[in-house]
């Protein structure tokens, strides 16, 4: 594969050349060094345009001799501004990697608009590197130190991009990676939408059981990263805009490189995109993934599923699912989890709920290792409750049965099935209740 960078000539340049020779040799890419002569050079006679390209070839190769020792280096002419230009020769070369420099705007008050790196995140189709300091990634290349990296990570498309990349960038040498996410803070919380915990505390201050449940999830999902070096995991509390936490968390874990996907927003959503705030905000390398579908699903590991949520009205229909939900449970050490849901002044005996649960599968002997829990919840909506309890758990996978109810019935009623659909973001197996 190839690593592809630009370079406009002058001092600030080099970061960027130095630092894609380093990501080159330790991936065993080539490398391609670029320069955009930009649109006055089509403007030019023809004899000094041969003078101003046989030049600028000179200096390329001059450059990828003093800088980029150690690796297969080709140069490359291109016409038109680079925001352009750049992107559409790392296409036409199935780059992995586009790399450029950037001294980003720290030191302004508000997010500026506009500038040649932002440009091309908007733009690019493959992975934008932008340097500002090469002497980590230079330290990584040679195998002396690992990079500290700074994944965010959201569960969206783009984010499993930027996993992929950083997996990429451990099997080539050893990476200290912190996954980062930020957290929502707003009044209805996300301890009590997402797990169903109590607001123990004012939406400003963080909830360390809260965290403690986020950084599982994000170690689930993460999975293994393989190659060599430590990860941790850090949720974030967030107030305002994600991407001013997200910088701080890197400043905190002194990140030499932070990489998140990035959704090209364009307009106004620039003003809040993590990618673009982050390009002119940071003191640290960035590097900007752009969701690739194929790419993602060929870098996801096979799921395991280890848990299952089996919510069950205790009905003969909603029974059914226990067994589908113990079926799924292939490996030694699983859990199922059999679940009833009751209204908060319900005055059921809750022992006797317990052991109807237990009963469910009281005549399957040995049951592969499996562990069975129970648990009564007392909500007002069963499938938040039950999406609550899920993401509680950790499940793998909510196994439940639908009653098939239809036209004005459901209207009325409404789907439990269908609730937990529409609100949860973990896998659902529904089971139809067979039709006489």
């Amino acid at each position: 594969m190839t690593v592809v960078c630009g370079t406009d000539f002058s001092p600030g340049a080099e970061p960027a050349i130095r630092a894609a020779a380093a990501i080159a040799r330790r991936l065993g890419d080539e490398l391609w060094l670029v320069h955009a002569l930009g649109r006055s050079a089509t403007a030019l006679g023809d004899d000094t345009r041969r003078t101003v390209e046989a030049a600028a070839e000179q200096r390329l190769r001059t450059d990828a001799a003093r800088m980029a020792d150690g690796v297969t280096c080709r140069v490359a002419l291109t016409a038109g501004p680079a925001y352009a230009a750049l992107p559409e020769l790392a296409a036409e070369k199935k780059a992995r990697l586009l790399v450029v420099s950037s001294r980003g705007h720290g030191s302004l008050p508000v997010y500026r608009l506009g500038g040649t790196s932002e440009r091309l995140a908007q733009v690019s189709r493959v992975p934008l590197l932008v340097v500002r300091d090469s002497a980590p990634l230079e330290a990584w290349g040679r195998a002396e130190k690992p990079l500290r990296v700074l994944l965010g990570f959201d569960w969206t498309a783009s984010s499993e991009a930027a996993l992929h990349w950083v997996k990429s960038l451990r099997m080539g040498a050893p990476c200290d990676v912190t996954v980062g996410y930020v957290y929502a803070s707003d009044m209805m919380g996300e301890a009590e939408r997402r797990y169903g915990l109590p607001q123990r505390h004012p939406f400003w201050q963080p909830d360390a059981e809260l965290e403690r449940l986020l950084a599982r999830d994000l170690s689930e999902r993460v999975g293994n990263l393989g190659g060599a070096g430590e990860v941790v995991f850090r949720p974030k509390l967030g107030v305002g805009r994600t991407a001013d936490h997200l910088l701080e968390l890197a400043d905190t874990e002194r990140a030499e490189l932070i990489v998140v996907g990035t959704h090209r927003k364009r307009g106004l959503a620039r003003l809040t995109s993590v990618a673009g705030i982050a390009l002119h905000m940071s003191h640290a390398s960035v590097l900007c993934v752009p969701a690739a579908e194929n790419e993602i699903l060929a870098s996801q590991d096979v799921p395991v599923v280890d848990c299952v949520l089996v919510p069950t009205d205790l009905s003969a229909e909603s029974n059914a699912a226990a067994l589908h939900g113990y079926g799924l449970l292939t490996q030694p050490g699983g859990e199922l989890m059999l679940a009833h849901i009751v209204p908060p002044g319900d005055q059921s005996d809750e022992s006797a709920v317990i052991a109807a649960l237990r009963g469910l599968l009281s005549s399957r002997p040995a049951l592969r290792n499996v562990r069975i829990r129970t648990a009564v919840v007392r909500h007002s909506h069963p499938a938040a409750a039950i999406c609550e309890l899920a993401e509680r758990i950790g499940a793998d996978v909510i196994c439940m049965t639908s009653h098939g109810r239809g036209g004005r019935f459901r209207a009325v009623l409404g789907s439990v099935a269908e609730g937990v659909l529409r609100k949860t973001r973990r896998p659902v197996l529904v089971v139809r209740s067979p039709r006489p």
